[in-house]
């Protein structure tokens, strides 16, 4: 049948200006606040304000674009003053790429104060009245080229996209792609325009935070490029059920496989929703067809027909057969202005009436426009002219994901199936007619991306002349290897949708890795020791180097965990307090709570009641066994110690008094003690199912209880006799133990409680630390240290800090157990003997020096383990 466009009313309405008009319905919706229309002009009207004055002339207005109320509000209020936007990606080599190259009037984007100086300053550019917006068509490399796209360009493009998609004032958008990318920005003007509402949101889909914000807001729809639908794949098509108002899903940013279209139609469809599949390109502001959604399935390989008010032809030579394919035109309002490669090109007005897409397409019978290659992508191999694009499309209708390499004697196809390799050869024998010994199949992890999600098409020329090189494919050090490095496991043998968590991570492996994969995944989740690992090397892959603003540039510092700086910091105090070099004392029972903290950020998160009991004893042995290991050896070596040492039973057999003789060399050890006693009571609960199911349901529940225990002790209740027992005993600081770990529960917000909730709690658990800290000691000094490191833990989740000092705190607090345990027998002897700051440095040293030893035997024992299983399988 011939499919029929969409009539076109034609109107083009405004963006900014009828804000007000549409009142008290919801525009915007951020963590932070809700935004009727109302406000949303209010803001607006502001902000546009303290832009300069058009009278003075139109100026350039750089914008670095994020989902931020502040971005959006920046935006549309250059848009109402009258200026041109030019949007910049957010922290790129790219950003600073462009604004060298274009020197706006003005930078701003994130709510920043305009300079004075903007207001006097003559504009830098001429620009066309009709100017509106520039995009750059090269958001990975910054290339100076802009598309040049007027006002009424983008609002008909708007207006299209909202009467095709049926776009009403009740619909809700949840933001998954950037919004210096058209496809992104669109969706917030297409919403915008008609009423409706956007969810702002910077988290992929592939982290549980975007589905709990989509679904607590009722989101209507979302925006999807073919790496956002493996994301989705990955994590599982039936998240999409979670979001129960859900009508439509979109997706553009690149051809999407026949094969996947059917799928995630077939799945949308059976929830009673729709796959909207679309074609665009930037130069058509955003979108130039769509895919009538009753036809996702039945003819899942085209992509439609044009949008209202636009229209498709195919331009191929007069002498040509009809049914051949030719360069895909498209015809509409929304076709740019043209492009600008130097800033006298902003002065020229409308220099296109159409737009010659470079795709080679063919229009069926049906009317469905079918793409078949692309133009400009062609290699001449052993004579022969291969159109890449039409093989890569030939594969995809087989179900293979495969992106070609043209050389001048073979063609490389690079595939991430390798059970598939002879498919992906033979299919590509079949489509480009070369002889199968000019056919390479180069298999890899993940083919190389853009920040927006497509292939990096230069990317993936220089991955195979790596691999020509015989250099590896992926740059070693991927996060899975590093992972799996740290873990003593094959890389070869991990799952990729294992986290760091599944395959064994504690607290402390995560203080290594979190630097090392800072270093390779710029912007790291806090919560990556949670996420697949496969996400994460996508993560790797697709990010992009911090870059300093010039204005900020610690915003190109590495982003530390807080509890890492914490742990290094008050090693280093407990250190610096024994051995009189640093007067702070407090650090270890903060340190009590760290370990409450970490217990619950990576040994409870396993449904299975026994997967929990064996994490948390992993845990208490990976603390345990180096503390009695040393305790053996050095006890016989020393009377600091007594029998009961390397038992880690001074809390049984050890002094009662402060006045017993020698009270204090066996108590050293209290503060492996106390946490060795709690993981293992926590063990012991978790072991038994019904307990850790009351754990799932109710998170905040055992480490209240745990609180409320220790808090008998701390006030008395329960009286244990006086002397070490009150401040070091188990008992004790259990109260610490199970505030650490309620912190970590109250810090992860749509984890395990609520993100409306979190802040109350943490509210709460700020209280417990203001009011039972003070006066435990008689010591404000070493109260006011407790206290703070409790608050930071709670209200500040990281810390940005200037690589060279991470690099010094994160082996720190590696090491802290290993400084922890030999410091007391190295600083006695040097600091008795006068050198306080000497004595400080060497238990610093030789606490390193042994973790690095320990380290090193361990990954040795661990890689000995699997190879051994091995040998015994092959023999």
């Amino acid at each position: 049948m011939t499919i029929e466009q969409v009539g076109h009313t034609g109107r083009v309405g405004g963006l900014a200006g009828p804000l007000a008009a549409r009142g008290r319905a919801v525009a915007v919706i951020s963590d932070d606040t809700t935004l009727t229309y109302t406000d949303l002009a209010l803001r607006v009207s502001a902000r546009a304000a303290e832009y300069p004055a058009v009278a003075s002339g139109r100026r350039m207005i750089g914008l670095v674009a994020g989902n931020t109320c502040d971005f959006l509000v920046d935006y549309l209020a250059a848009n109402e003053a009258g200026h041109a936007i030019l949007l910049l990606p957010p922290e790129s080599a790219a950003t600073r790429s462009l604004v060298d190259s274009w020197t706006p009037d003005v930078v701003a984007g994130a709510g920043e104060p305009i300079a004075a100086s903007a207001h006097h300053t003559p504009p830098r550019h001429e620009l066309h009245p009709d100017l509106a917006l520039l995009l750059s068509t090269s958001g990975s490399t910054g290339s100076p080229k802009l598309v040049r796209q007027s006002r009424r360009a983008v609002l008909s493009n708007a207006a299209a996209i909202a009467e095709y998609l049926r776009i009403e004032p009740g619909d809700r958008a949840i933001t998954t792609l950037p919004p210096h990318y058209c496809y992104g920005l669109s969706v917030i003007h297409s919403h915008l325009l008609v009423g409706a509402s956007v969810v702002l949101n910077e988290d992929s889909v592939a982290s549980p935070a975007f589905w709990e914000r989509a679904g607590a807001h009722g989101v209507t729809t979302f925006a999807a490029v073919p790496h956002t639908v493996e994301l989705l794949e990955r994590v599982g098509l039936d998240r999409l059920d979670h979001l129960t108002r859900l009508r439509y899903l979109t997706q553009a940013g690149g051809r999407l496989a026949p094969e996947k279209v059917r799928t995630l139609a077939e799945r949308l469809e059976s929830r009673g929703a729709e796959l909207v599949v679309m074609y665009g390109q930037t130069e058509a502001t955003a979108r130039m067809g769509y895919l009538p959604p009753h036809l996702a399935r039945s003819r899942a390989g085209a992509i439609g027909v044009a949008i209202p008010g636009g229209a498709f032809r195919v331009d191929r030579p007069h002498d040509s057969d009809p049914e051949a394919p030719g360069e895909l035109i498209y015809t509409g309002p929304n076709v740019m202005m043209g492009y600008a490669r130097e800033s006298d090109d902003l002065a020229r007005g409308p220099e296109l009436t159409e737009l010659r897409t470079g795709d080679l397409a063919r229009i069926a019978p049906d009317g469905l426009v079918e793409i078949v290659g692309r133009m400009g992508r062609e290699a001449k191999i052993f004579g022969h002219r291969i159109d890449l694009g039409r093989v890569e499309a030939a594969l995809a209708e087989r179900g293979l994901d495969a992106w070609c390499v043209g050389e001048p004697d073979r063609l490389v196809v690079v595939t991430r199936q390798a059970d598939r390799v002879r498919d992906a050869s033979s299919g590509a024998v079949a489509s480009s007619g070369l002889p199968a010994s000019a056919v390479e199949v180069l298999v890899v992890d993940e083919p190389p991306r853009t920040p927006a999600g497509k292939i990096d098409q230069m990317a993936l020329r220089e991955l195979v002349a790596a691999r020509d090189r015989g250099a590896p494919a992926e740059a070693a050090g991927s996060p899975g290897e590093l992972i799996a490095h740290a873990l003593g496991l094959d890389v070869l043998e991990l799952d990729p949708e294992a986290s760091f968590v599944d395959l064994g991570g504690d607290s402390l492996t995560y203080v290594v890795l979190s630097t090392r994969l800072e270093d390779r995944v710029p912007g790291l989740p806090r919560d990556w020791h949670l996420w697949p690992i496969g996400e994460l090397d996508d993560l790797a892959r697709v990010s992009v180097p911090a870059v300093a603003r010039w204005w900020a540039p610690w915003r190109a510092w590495s982003r530390v965990d807080t509890s890492i700086v914490l742990r290094a910091l008050f090693i280093l105090a407990i250190v610096g307090s024994h051995t009189r070099a640093i007067a702070i004392i407090g650090g270890a029972h903060v340190l009590v709570a760290l370990a409450g903290y970490s217990l619950a950020r990576f040994r409870l998160h396993a449904a299975d009641a026994r997967d929990r009991a064996r994490g948390v004893l992993r845990t208490a042995g990976r603390i345990a066994v180096p503390a009695v290991l040393w305790l053996l050896i050095v006890t016989p070596l020393t009377s600091r110690y007594h029998w009961y040492s390397p038992l880690l039973a001074t809390n049984v057999f050890g002094p009662r008094s402060w006045w017993e003789d020698r009270w204090w060399n066996p108590w050293q050890m209290w503060f492996i003690e106390a946490v060795v006693y709690g993981l293992l009571l926590v063990a012991a609960l978790m072991s038994v199912p019904a307990v850790s199911r009351l754990d799932l349901r109710w998170p905040l529940a055992l480490p209240a209880a745990f609180v409320a225990a220790g808090l008998t002790v701390r006030f008395g209740l329960i009286d244990l006799g006086g002397g070490p027992q009150v401040w070091y005993s188990a008992p004790a600081v259990l109260w610490l133990f199970g505030l650490g770990w309620a912190i970590a529960r109250c810090a992860a917000p749509g984890r395990t409680v609520a993100t409306a909730r979190a802040a109350w709690l943490r509210i709460a658990c700020s209280a417990v630390a203001l009011l039972c800290v003070p006066g435990w000691f008689g010591d404000p000094g070493r109260e006011v240290v407790i206290v703070a490191g409790l608050l930071a833990l709670i209200w500040v989740p990281s810390i940005r800090l200037p690589r060279p000092v991470v690099r010094v705190l994160t082996p720190l607090a590696a090491a802290s157990l290993f400084i922890y345990l030999t410091h007391f027998l190295v600083y006695p002897p040097i600091r008795d003997a006068g050198h306080v700051w000497l004595s400080f440095a060497a238990s610093v040293v030789v606490g390193l020096l042994v973790w690095a030893l320990w380290e090193r035997s361990a990954r040795a024992v661990r890689g000995s383990a699997p190879r051994a299983a091995r040998a015994l399988r092959r023999g």
